[in-house]
């Protein structure tokens, strides 16, 4: 139970990788509120009772910073404090934020950078002023692997999640004489929204590419996010934490190793045999 009664907030939480982040933050004993933009939100609410945790759910748009107040001090009334604070939510914009550079509109850059960069800002300047009056807290930004090797036609994906992980340092520095932390996570493949929409000969070729040969699933995301979290870690701040499977450590991916066969789980019994 490392993180028993602490209090926290989960942004975008109602699926994927948020709700991978509560569901584990309840089971480590904290007291979890939950931030969407649906229903689904309330429903995960509902599975996390039925584990036994302890949670409190609202809809809520962290882009309207009116929301944003609400959802902060309704978290401070029903549970008294926070502790904690993921900022997970993605908010699309619709066409224009991204694709081929030469069609994006300067519109759809302008509306998806405020959108997102606004609720990063507001989200972790409500949670600082609370934290900073206790001298202590933890901030965790879900980035992506894509701010060290960016992904085609998603210029404002990763442009925005670039600037998370600066923000992440520069917070880390401004509020570190108050003994916040904060820290980020970079995903990479993440079996969560969409995945189940790739087909499995994608699904394949994608896993190929991963030295650990799988997708990552939200709880791989949810260990990350509770170290953290967790007083164990009341040295560790302004870091970035890659967890990918080990994508964007080889230099290259198998399938350019043009020259030598990769070396396999199947394979590498014949490699070492007499006759290899």
């Amino acid at each position: 139970m490392l993180l028993q009664d602490k209090v926290a907030i989960v942004t975008g939480s109602s699926r994927g990788i948020g709700k991978g982040i509560a569901i584990r933050f309840a089971k480590e004993g904290a007291k979890v509120v939950l931030c969407g933009r649906g229903a689904d939100t309330h429903e995960t609410a509902a599975e996390i009772r039925a584990l036994g945790g302890v949670v409190h759910s609202l809809i809520c748009d962290v882009t309207n910073r009116e929301e944003v107040d609400t959802l902060f001090d309704e978290t401070v009334r029903v549970f008294g404090t926070l502790d904690i604070l993921v900022n997970n939510a993605q908010t699309p914009t619709g066409k224009g934020s991204s694709g081929p550079f030469l069609r994006m509109t300067a519109d759809g850059w302008d509306a998806y950078v405020k959108a997102n960069m606004g609720a990063l800002f507001y989200c972790t300047h409500r949670a600082a002023q609370i934290m900073c009056q206790k001298r202590k807290g933890s901030i965790i930004n879900i980035s992506t692997n894509a701010t060290q090797r960016v992904h085609r036609r998603s210029i404002g994906y990763d442009s925005v999640k670039g600037a998370m992980d600066v923000f992440t340092m520069a917070v880390a520095v401004d509020l570190a004489p108050w003994g916040v932390r904060v820290n980020a996570i970079r995903p990479g493949m993440i079996a969560a929204s969409g995945y189940e929409d790739v087909t499995e000969t994608e699904r394949r070729r994608r896993t190929s590419q991963i030295p650990l040969g799988r997708y990552g699933f939200p709880e791989d995301i949810a260990w990350a996010a509770v170290f953290f979290a967790a007083d164990d870690a009341s040295y560790v701040t302004g870091q970035a934490f890659q967890v990918d499977g080990g994508l964007l450590v080889q230099g290259r991916s198998p399938s350019a190793e043009l020259a030598q066969p990769v070396v396999t789980p199947e394979n590498i019994d014949r490699l070492f045999s007499p006759n290899g």
